[in-house]
């Protein structure tokens, strides 16, 4: 059955800008996957690994983890996998800085990530 939505109760989304994009690594899995998935394709949500930029364009959720938010916990041919506030999340395809988009397992196979580190 159809129901007419209440005007009075209507909001209206902000303009995206990149100031939306890096990823705040204390919020949970799911709120980090829905940021990626509402930046892409612009403005993306983003982080920095190893001092350099790189945009993050999707993601699957991870498992369950005690490392520190922010943290690395696996990567490999899935991708880069990263504790969240809650859980972790794993990187499958991104953009690193000046280069084109690729999967993250061959960001990985091209540039050293290892488990441990933190991003920010």
């Amino acid at each position: 059955v159809r129901v007419e939505q209440d005007h009075s109760a209507h909001t209206y989304a902000p303009m995206l800008s990149k100031e939306l994009s890096p990823i705040d690594w204390t919020r949970t899995t799911r709120q980090i996957h829905d940021q990626v998935r509402g930046l892409s394709p612009w403005p993306c949500a983003s982080t920095v690994v190893g001092g350099k930029n790189v945009k993050v364009h999707k993601t699957a959720f991870g498992g369950e983890t005690t490392a520190a938010p922010g943290t690395v916990v696996s990567a490999g041919k899935q991708g880069i996998e990263v504790a969240c506030g809650t859980g972790s999340v794993i990187f499958t395809v991104v953009t690193p800085e000046g280069k084109g988009r690729m999967n993250a397992a061959d960001y990985i196979r091209g540039r050293k990530v290892n488990v441990g580190d933190l991003l920010n």
